[in-house]
């Protein structure tokens, strides 16, 4: 890992506009530390504040929001309080007073007597080091752990004779312990340098002993060692501030709980001293707090340079209010619970946060080639896909080589894909067919995740990319809702104008395809590759993009192999493409084609007219039963066309005695089997009485 300096206070940790990567929030509780018996501990379960008074307690909840709604206040005379923790259904809750009293109590009936816990050792010198309730409670009873010094108890409440029983004990001197209750995980040290894991998920929670490396007569402290969930593991955490390094090792997955699997970062080079450290955990990203230098660094485990964690923000002061605050009181600092930190000398308590803009910009500086590297940092974050979105545009504009763009987005659609099959496995097709999920159903699944779907891909990355590059005006997404155009729509680019098109084919050679589009083409095979079909809006988009820049051949191998498929919107630009352009003459076979796949008739009828293809037409209607077509139409093109007529002069006679034919057929059927799903429909013969006179109305009879 890069060495961090002495002198090397603000090396990183500032991000676009100046920003600091790590900050404190305004102070979410306070309290007066000037009275007397006052105090706070923190209910790691709940994530509540439990502000201890001389009359019982009162509690706040930290939110991820920042705020603190009114908590409980708790009326009860417990002399010498210590802890609360709260059951996971709130219910109950249990207190710790002095060193080893404890007992249970109803939150909503404090005035009942409360239920005392007789623990199993009873020296003198037994003291209570911590308690926690498992999260995974049953829906009659809930189990609470008391770690002490002699050993580790399990108690079992059962709710409704409200009746608690020691039901498990693990006798193990213990001098220290943290633990985890989210995971339901406990490390004790049981030695100067010797800890023990419990893991209260598995039916044999004991786990081995380890050691940590320390030095010549140093021993474990307790603000050493943190136990935190990152990821999908629970580590021990280890700070060695007398050698400037951070260890962890994964106490919930044996298999990984040996040392060759342990992860060490080097802060600070062996032979600078880089003072206490402290630890925190904010988004899966370890915050590595060097107290006396009042700066912190910021490592995600999960990234790794050849073997090595490196930084990816920092050494940077923390950010309080708009700018970093030199005076912030670093020594009365407690951090606890991987996020939140307790300032004991100024009665506050506040909660880390991290500035992802920042972080990011000190991420891209450190790895400013890679941007899979990026992506996959970006994806492993919450509420990231505003950064994601960031970084692609940045990275359109620096224009890396196609071989990272498919890298990038093969990480991006890994992603995508597996959110895909969360949703798909929740209605499972039958043997043989495909599973379709909704573009509405998966982004409200992936809503607060950082994954992009391709409607993301399109509104917020390639159409803002291309309206700059090419100076064209677009429909903001706001506006096109209101006017209630499709998704597909609120993007689409223009055909280029009739000029720019004559000139690209008068060219000797075609237009060579522009960096913007072989980056979607690269994103469209990316989602292939993943066995993703791509949506509508892509398609669409796509189209419009070759088109726009003249790629026509890349458009007609994409149609031509299936990449883009079938669909009522192609069929409508294709038509486009058919009726304005005579140089694209590939479009009209494409576009019959594609219609008669789909069924747009309508639009095979409209192609067969443009092509003047009029004795093809009533024949086409009559096969395909398509009684709603207007034939007044195809008489009045016969009569415009002086050409075709000059050709055949027979034309319109031919064409009206085969609409007479039909519709004679049409009302012979409909005599014969008036009920029958098989018979004719007459044709439309709405205008056309100037073409067939017994059409006209009669007039009527003047009376003399």
């Amino acid at each position: 890992a890069p060495p961090m300096a002495s002198g090397d206070i603000a090396a990183g940790g500032e991000g676009r506009d100046g920003r600091i990567s790590v900050r404190l929030s305004r102070p979410l509780f306070s309290w007066d530390t000037r009275v007397g018996g006052e105090g706070v501990s923190f209910d790691e379960l709940h994530q509540r504040i439990i502000h201890r008074r001389r009359d019982g307690f009162s509690t706040a909840d930290l939110l991820e929001e920042g705020t603190t709604p009114d908590g409980l206040c708790v009326q009860c005379d417990l002399q010498g309080l210590r802890q609360v923790r709260f059951s996971p259904d709130g219910l109950y809750f249990a207190f710790l007073c002095n060193e080893r009293h404890m007992g249970l109590m109803e939150t909503l009936h404090t005035s009942r007597e409360p239920l005392l816990l007789t623990l199993k050792w009873s020296k003198m010198d037994l003291e209570v080091l911590n308690f926690f309730w498992l999260p995974a409670a049953g829906p009659d009873y809930a189990e609470l752990v008391v770690i002490t010094t002699q050993g580790l108890e399990v108690f079992r409440l059962t709710f409704d004779t409200y009746v608690a029983k020691s039901t498990k004990t693990f006798p193990t001197p213990a001098r220290l312990c943290w633990v985890e209750p989210l995971t339901a995980m406990v490390l004790v040290c049981t030695g100067p340098r010797t800890l023990q894991p419990f893991d209260f998920k598995t039916k044999a929670p004991k786990l081995p002993k380890f050691d940590l490396v320390l030095g010549h007569g140093q021993v474990i402290e307790l603000e050493d060692v943190a136990v935190m969930p990152v990821y999908d593991s629970t580590f021990c955490i280890h700070a060695d501030s007398s050698n400037g390094r951070v260890s962890l090792r994964n106490i919930s997955n044996p298999t990984q709980g040996m040392p060759e699997h342990d992860i060490v970062i080097d802060i600070a080079d062996e032979d600078v001293s880089i003072g206490t450290l402290r630890l925190s955990n904010v988004d899966n990203l370890l915050v590595v707090h060097c107290v006396d230098r009042e700066v912190s660094v910021v490592f995600d485990i999960r990234h790794k340079e050849r073997g090595i964690v490196p930084c990816i923000s920092g050494p940077c002061p923390l950010g309080c209010g708009d700018s970093g605050d030199a005076s912030l009181p670093w020594q009365s600092f407690s951090f606890i619970n991987g996020s939140t930190i307790v300032d004991s000398a100024g009665g506050n308590v506040h909660q880390l946060t991290l500035d992802m803009a920042a972080v990011l910009q000190d991420f891209l500086a450190r790895t400013p080639n890679d941007l899979a590297a990026v992506m996959r940092f970006l994806l492993r974050r919450t509420d990231c896909r505003e950064h994601i979105v960031w970084t692609l545009t940045r990275a359109l504009s620096a224009k890396p080589c196609l071989n990272d763009w498919a890298q990038a987005f093969a990480v991006l659609n890994q992603a995508y894909r597996q959110s895909i099959e969360a949703i798909s496995q929740k209605a499972p097709s039958g043997p043989g067919r495909q599973t379709t999920v909704s573009l509405q159903e998966l982004e409200a699944l992936i809503s607060h995740q950082s994954i992009l779907s391709e409607n993301h891909m399109v509104s917020q990355v390639f159409h803002p990319h291309l309206l700059a590059v090419t100076g064209l005006t677009g429909i903001s997404p706001g506006a096109a809702q209101v006017e209630g155009l499709p998704p597909q729509d609120r993007w689409r680019i223009p055909l280029p104008s009739v000029e720019t098109t004559k000139a690209a084919v008068g060219s000797s050679r075609p237009a060579r395809s522009p960096y913007v589009l072989s980056v979607v083409v690269a994103y469209l095979r990316s989602l292939l590759g993943m066995q993703i079909l791509p949506h509508k809006i892509l398609q669409c988009f796509v189209f419009d993009i070759c088109m726009y820049f003249q790629q026509e051949h890349t458009l007609q191998q994409l149609l031509h192999y299936h990449v883009l498929l079938d669909s009522p919107e192609l069929v409508a630009r294709l038509k486009e493409v058919a009726t304005t352009r005579i140089t694209s003459r590939w479009a009209v076979q494409a576009c019959l084609d594609m219609a008669l796949r789909i069924d747009e008739l309508a639009v095979v009828g409209d192609l067969l007219l443009h092509t003047r293809q009029y004795l093809d037409l009533v024949p086409f209607l009559v096969n395909q039963r398509q009684p709603t077509f207007k034939l007044s139409r195809l008489l009045s093109c016969i009569e415009a066309d002086a050409e075709a007529r000059a050709d055949d002069p027979e034309l319109v006679a031919h064409v009206v005695s085969e609409i007479r034919a039909w519709a004679a057929e049409a009302a012979a059927s409909a005599t014969a089997s008036s009920l029958s799903s098989d018979s004719i429909r007459p044709p439309d013969l709405e205008g056309c009485a100037l073409w067939m006179p017994e059409l006209a109305p009669v007039p009527a009879a003047v009376c003399a």
